[in-house]
């Protein structure tokens, strides 16, 4: 039989995950704006390196390497971006867990009745 979820329990994942998933945005926000300075770097070697008659072969390849890391910069934005609204959405429905159950949880917080077995409330 799974573990049952309940409201506290659902409400302190929540708030956990948002934490976490922030936490983890404001990584990969920072990580982007690394690999974006790279990226200008590596072009601006790029550009010195065949003004001093360098290879094209090796320019291309140096050009190419700037590319492919502005790439990976706006990818590792778009993540950040993806991973920002899951954080809005676990914030968003643990309000609305809140919304919808607290005064239930409230309710049999008050009750002097205990509760019964869990198993009692499930339907086959």
């Amino acid at each position: 039989m799974a573990k049952s979820l309940t409201y506290r329990a659902l409400r302190r994942e929540l708030r956990a995950l948002a934490k976490e998933v922030r936490q983890g945005t404001e990584e990969h926000k920072k990580l982007a704006r690394e690999i974006e300075a790279e990226a200008r770097d590596t072009g601006r070697i790029a550009e010195q390196i065949a003004s001093l008659k360098v290879d094209t072969a090796t320019v291309s390849e140096t050009r190419e390497v700037s590319r492919i890391m502005r790439g990976l910069s706006v990818t590792a934005l778009a993540y950040a971006t993806a991973a920002d609204a899951a954080s809005h959405a676990a914030v968003a429905a643990d309000n609305e867990a809140a919304r919808l159950h607290n005064g239930i949880q409230e309710a049999v917080d008050r009750s002097p009745v205990p509760m019964a077995n869990s198993s009692w409330y499930t339907q086959e």
